[in-house]
């Protein structure tokens, strides 16, 4: 008998607390801006990016090679702090910071953090570039330029990098770490060619179509897409002999173009499919 009150009482104490515990609350969330990471060291192998303020809605890059980027993450909004390390499997290497750096990220804005610099040097820094979202005229895309060389350069759209270089760049002058403005054009083949200013001899040629190094691209996204927004990056040679890429595709300059906005995006461009 006393056996089956104790039972008794437990199951009452049991049913008790489960009644207790029907509330449920939602998770706050807090005012979010979009992040990627691109990692434009050219003396130096792949780096990690960790937000070291706080583990929740933080962007992470991990093993980021030259040239290459995230996709977009979902990022608190506000002022964040960030460290940059080498990526290592030896603790004693990858535990030392290479650089830490405070951004502002706006909320409700699409944002790449831009990793430039030189490591051998120790001057590096996060560059915040804004992203527009918002979407092209009707049957067209969007592209601009961003250099991330050290020297002024111009661009020329065309719709072959095997073309001709027009009479007069689309981009005159770009300036390094200084974005161009968008430039709207019907959607279909374009590729970019870039010249030193002064120059009528192409330095580095490319459309969209992906090298072995870029990452994040959206499916939907495409020169053939309209809707689609590109930033174009031009990047500078690998420097000799450091840990940065030494094969053939790095010893030269290059562009890559990154999706900025995909045509499924809101408001997104109508017939898009993903």
């Amino acid at each position: 008998m006393r056996l089956s009150r104790l039972v008794m009482l437990s199951l009452g104490t049991v049913a008790m607390i489960a009644c207790g515990s029907d509330k449920v609350t939602a998770p706050k969330v807090p005012p979010l801006s979009s992040v990627r990471f691109i990692n434009a060291l050219s003396d130096t192998g792949a780096v990690d990016i960790r937000a070291v303020d706080q583990i929740e809605f933080s962007p992470v890059a991990n093993r980021l090679g030259y040239r290459e980027a995230t996709v977009y993450q979902n990022t608190e909004a506000g002022v964040r702090t960030f460290r940059v390390f080498l990526t290592s499997t030896n603790i004693t290497v990858t535990s030392k910071v290479m650089a830490e750096a405070s951004v502002t990220l706006p909320e409700n804005t699409r944002i790449t953090l831009l990793l430039t610099g030189s490591a051998r040097a120790g001057t590096l820094r996060l560059w915040v570039i804004n992203d527009d979202t918002q979407p092209p005229p009707t049957g067209q895309i969007g592209v601009r330029m961003i250099n991330a060389a050290t020297g002024q350069v111009n661009g020329y759209l065309v719709a072959d990098a095997a073309d001709p270089l027009p009479g007069s760049p689309t981009f005159t002058g770009v300036l390094p770490l200084a974005p161009s403005a968008y430039v709207n054009r019907a959607a279909g083949a374009a590729a970019l060619q870039v010249t030193d200013v002064g120059s009528s001899s192409a330095t580095a040629s490319s459309g969209p179509a992906a090298p072995a190094t870029l990452a994040g691209e959206l499916p939907a996204a495409g020169v053939n897409s309209a809707g689609t927004k590109f930033s174009a990056y031009y990047f500078p040679a690998s420097v000799p002999g450091s840990a940065a890429p030494q094969t053939a595709l790095f010893l030269v300059p290059a562009i890559i173009w990154y999706v900025d906005r995909n045509p499924c995006d809101a408001p997104a461009v109508a017939g898009c499919t993903l």
